[in-house]
């Protein structure tokens, strides 16, 4: 019994990396880089829909600043915009419907005197033969057939142009950069009224809130300090020796005080610069004290990692060898 309580011992402390001889481990804390979520414009804090510790999803709702003048801009620039575009339509509009209608109707009429007058001058040519009428009469025929023919071409003329905008070229031209200037004046004051209600921009942990209820906020000012799971990492200090043996992407594990279970992770960053513990001697018997910055970053589980918590990184000694 004895023996076995040993052996599962023995197994858990290297699954840790403590008291292993085929691993080393490095003293280091949490890191966060966070999402500081700020207005583009100024204003009063109207409401604050999150709280610290709180988790929220892309998309949720985080704040909203006064928008009272933004929300009336709004509305003016619509009703400018819709009185633009009638203005528009209405140019390119043909004739009234009962303007149409008088116009098909002299169509119509034009159309059947032709009729008539064809029918007419048609008769009458037969009738010349066996002198039942006279020249003359068969010369009338023809010129009413003639002015029938360039009545119902005037009457067709006109109902084209009836059925065509009644605005002028320029006219038109000029309205429709009005109606897109418009446009451009509604997007923009939708613009400054949806930067008074901001959301999260990713899934993320609500590390603080920076503002109150009916506190002013400048634009630019952070409102709320977001923390994504993604933004955590381990940074580490390894002496100048150790340096050569490490390098980026290489697997470590991370150990908190008092958890049983190691995160998985892997280094991200190797700091260019030295820094050296105090005194900052420079002599050959010092070179020890030489630490150099490392970061890993948590391959699964992340949240176990707080800003600023002391933890151990290990790193099998296979991984940090050049052997």
């Amino acid at each position: 019994m004895t023996d076995s309580w040993h052996t599962a011992l023995a197994g858990l402390l290297a699954l840790m990396g403590i008291g292993s001889p085929d691993a080393v481990t490095y003293q280091g804390y949490g890191e966060g880089e966070y999402v500081l979520v700020a207005p583009q414009l100024s204003g009063t804090v109207d409401t604050l829909e999150v709280k610290r510790g709180q988790t929220v999803h892309k998309g949720d709702a985080l704040f909203t600043l006064e928008h009272g003048a933004e929300q009336a801009a709004v509305d003016q620039a619509k009703a400018q915009l819709a009185h633009d575009e009638e203005t528009m339509i209405d140019l390119l509009k043909a004739k009234r419907q009962p303007e149409l209608d008088q116009l098909i109707a002299s169509r119509d009429e034009a159309n059947a005197n032709l009729n008539i007058a064809e029918i007419t001058f048609a008769r009458d040519q037969k009738q010349i033969a066996t002198h039942a009428v006279s020249q003359a009469t068969l010369d009338a025929d023809q010129a009413a057939r003639d002015q029938a023919r360039a009545k119902l071409a005037e009457a067709e003329a006109a109902l084209a142009t009836g059925k065509l905008s009644t605005g002028r070229d320029d006219a038109i031209l000029a309205a429709q950069a009005t109606v897109g200037a418009s446009r451009a004046a509604l997007a923009a004051a939708e613009w400054r009224l949806n930067q008074k209600s901001l959301t999260s921009p990713t899934d993320a942990f609500v590390f603080d809130t920076l503002f109150r209820v009916g506190e002013y906020a400048n634009a630019g000012q952070a409102v709320v300090s977001l923390l994504p799971a993604s933004n955590i990492r381990v940074r580490f200090f390894v002496p100048g020796t150790d340096l050569p043996k490490l390098a980026a992407g290489a697997p470590v594990t991370i150990n908190e005080t008092g958890s049983m279970t190691p995160i998985p992770a892997h280094i991200t960053y190797i700091a260019p610069q030295a820094e050296y513990s105090p005194p900052e001697l420079y002599n050959r018997d010092n070179r020890e004290k030489l630490l150099y910055m490392l970061e890993a970053t948590p391959d699964a589980m992340p949240e176990r990692v707080h800003p600023g918590q002391p933890v151990d990184v290990v790193m099998p000694k296979a991984s940090s060898s050049n052997d």
